[in-house]
């Protein structure tokens, strides 16, 4: 049996440029001094959606965050910047315990837009056989 880890989501509405994949992978924000773990819900080279618990310090819209990106080992680890421009409560209603937030990347450096299409291109193709 393989089982598809990573499937590809034409999110091509609300102006969005990119395709984006659906796919575990964590991610770690820093922001006054405080560092968060959650989990990606969505990636493009333009920005992130990730949920975080409901219960911690989150930082606020418009401000800037670092993130460190990690999906399938240290091969798909990516230090990034970005500024959160929404918060939300995520569209899974019985997950209120967590919050998501997005963020856009903004302007980044040709070796950070690398990493990230590395980091989707791993997210993309990767599958996990099982013996049955």
């Amino acid at each position: 049996m393989i089982r598809d880890n990573a499937k590809t989501l034409e999110v091509m509405s609300e102006g969005r440029l990119f395709k984006r994949f659906a796919k575990e992978g964590a991610v770690s924000i820093t922001f006054d001094g405080r560092t968060v773990t959650g989990n990606i819900v969505n990636l493009s080279v333009s920005g992130l959606l990730a949920n975080f618990p409901g219960s911690g310090p989150l930082p606020g819209v418009s401000e800037k965050i670092e993130m460190r990106l990690e999906a399938g080992g240290k091969e798909n680890v990516l230090d990034v910047q970005g500024t959160v421009v929404r918060i939300q409560v995520p569209a899974d209603y019985e997950r209120q315990d967590l919050m998501e937030i997005a963020v856009n990347f903004g302007e980044i450096t040709p070796p950070v837009k690398y990493g990230l299409q590395k980091l989707i291109q791993y997210l993309q193709v990767t599958t996990t056989s099982y013996k049955a």
